[in-house]
């Protein structure tokens, strides 16, 4: 079989690094553990010689994203949403 060149030997490795499942799934380690303070300020020790927070001492927020699609996903999340019905087959 002859070596691909170009867009097919492109199209070969997307498609072998390709999961589906990667689309609908975030798998995310879970952080490091906190401590909070409510009302109170942060110790000492959570400061650098700026007085700035150490960045082992920083979070990610809270923030829930509750949108279903993004640029990249609609299509195909779409199309899943759409064909996974026997009717609409």
């Amino acid at each position: 079989m002859p070596k691909r060149t170009g867009f097919i030997a492109w199209y070969d490795r997307l498609i072998s690094s390709f999961s589906i499942e990667d689309l609908f799934v975030r798998k995310r380690a879970p952080g490091p553990s906190r401590t909070i303070y409510i009302n109170q300020p942060l110790p000492e020790s959570y400061y650098d010689k700026k007085h700035r927070v150490l960045k082992e001492h920083k979070y990610n927020p809270n923030q829930v994203i509750t949108s279903k699609y993004t640029l990249l996903t609609f299509l195909p999340r779409n199309l899943l949403e759409q064909y996974r019905r026997i009717a609409n087959v």
